[in-house]
C-alpha cells in the first residue's frame, strides 16, 4: 500500500553531476566519457532502490544568466568554462534520464535550487515526504521537518550513499539551523559562488551571532550590543550583508510548467535503458534496475516483470 505521505525525491541534477565528473574519471573502451553517468546513476538507482519514491524530478541549471546575475555581475563569475568531456557525458545523461521517464526541469532566469524549492514547497503542500538528493549545503535552508522535507547530503570523500540531513544534522555540521542558513551566507559570504557577505566575518563568527540574536534583522536591530571591531565590521558591510543574503535566499514560487503529477514515476522502460546501459558499458547496474522495476510493481499491485538473466 502507498504511504499517507508519499516519497517525493528532487534531485540536484548540477550538484551530482560535477560532483560525479571530479570524483571519478571514467570512460569506455572506445572513448566515451562517462564518469558523469555513472557517478549520477549509481546515486540516484541507490536512492531509488533505498526509498522507493512514488515522485522523481531532476533540476539542472541553464546557460544563460539568472536574476542573480542580474544583480551582481561578480556572481559566480570565478567558475571555469565547462569542460568539453563534460558537456558529452551530461547529454548521454539526459538521454538516460529520457529512458528513465524522470523529469528534468529547467527554468530560464533561475538556477536548479530555485527549482528544486519551488517544487519542495509545491510537494510539501500536497502532503508528501520530500528528499532533496544534493551535495550542495545551500540546501540546508529548505530542510523543515514540520513540513517533511530534509536533505540527502552526499559528501565528498564518502562514496555515493547520502546522509540524512534534518535540523539536529545541519547545526552539528554547521552550527546553525536550517532557517539560518541564508543569514549565515550573507554574514559570511560563499567563495564558491562569489557571495561576498561581510569583509573580515568569518564561519565562526557568522554562527555565534546568529546563536546570540537568530537572524540578520535582529543583529542589525542589537548593533549597538556587539562590540569592538565585529560591530565596526557590519556597520560598514551592512549593504553587502543584505545584498549576500538575497543572493543567498532560494526562491520558492517559480511559475514552473509541470505539475506533481507529471513527477509521477512510471513503470520503467527497460527495453530503453538497457541498451544505453550497455552502450556506456555500465552492465553492473542492470540487475539493479531490473530489481528497482519489480519494486515499483510490487508498489502499484502489478505483477512483476521476470528478469532476464541474458540481459546481464
Amino acid at each position: 500500500m502507498a504511504s499517507s505521505h508519499p516519497i517525493f525525491i528532487l534531485v540536484d541534477g548540477h550538484s551530482l553531476a560535477f560532483r560525479s565528473y571530479y570524483g571519478l574519471r571514467l570512460q569506455t573502451a572506445t572513448g566515451i566519457p562517462t564518469s558523469v553517468c555513472y557517478g549520477f546513476l549509481k546515486s540516484l538507482l541507490d536512492v531509488m532502490a533505498t526509498y522507493q519514491p512514488e515522485y522523481m524530478a531532476i533540476a539542472f541549471d541553464r546557460a544563460e544568466p539568472t536574476f542573480r546575475h542580474q544583480a551582481d555581475e561578480n556572481y559566480k563569475a570565478d567558475r571555469a568554462e565547462t569542460p568539453e568531456d563534460f558537456i558529452i557525458d551530461v547529454e548521454n545523461l539526459k538521454e538516460l534520464l529520457t529512458a528513465f521517464q524522470i523529469p528534468v526541469v529547467t527554468y530560464a532566469g533561475y538556477e536548479a535550487d530555485d527549482i528544486l524549492g519551488t517544487l519542495a514547497r509545491r510537494g510539501s503542500e500536497a502532503g508528501y515526504q520530500v528528499k532533496i538528493l544534493s551535495g550542495d549545503q545551500d540546501l540546508f535552508q529548505l530542510i523543515n521537518q514540520e513540513k517533511n522535507i530534509n536533505v540527502l547530503h552526499l559528501s565528498y570523500g564518502k562514496g555515493s550513499t547520502p546522509i540524512e540531513f534534518y535540523a539536529e544534522q545541519v547545526y552539528e555540521k554547521l552550527q546553525i539551523y536550517p532557517k539560518q542558513v541564508i543569514d549565515y551566507k550573507a554574514l559570511c559570504g560563499d567563495k564558491s559562488d562569489n557571495i561576498p557577505g561581510v569583509r573580515g566575518i568569518g564561519a565562526k563568527t557568522a554562527a555565534k551571532l546568529l546563536n546570540d540574536y537568530g537572524s540578520l534583522d535582529a543583529i542589525y536591530q542589537s548593533i549597538e550590543e556587539i562590540k569592538g571591531a565585529t560591530q565596526k565590521k557590519l556597520k560598514a558591510e551592512k549593504e553587502a550583508a543584505y545584498h549576500s543574503q538575497h543572493l543567498a535566499a532560494i526562491i520558492q514560487d517559480v511559475d514552473l510548467d509541470i505539475s506533481l503529477d507529471d513527477c509521477q514515476i512510471k513503470s520503467l522502460e527497460t527495453h530503453r535503458i538497457i541498451p544505453l546501459l550497455k552502450k556506456l558499458e555500465f552492465t553492473s547496474f542492470i540487475i539493479q534496475v531490473h530489481k528497482i522495476q519489480e519494486q515499483f510493481e510490487a508498489l502499484a499491485g502489478t505483477e512483476s516483470i521476470e528478469i532476464d538473466e541474458t540481459d546481464a
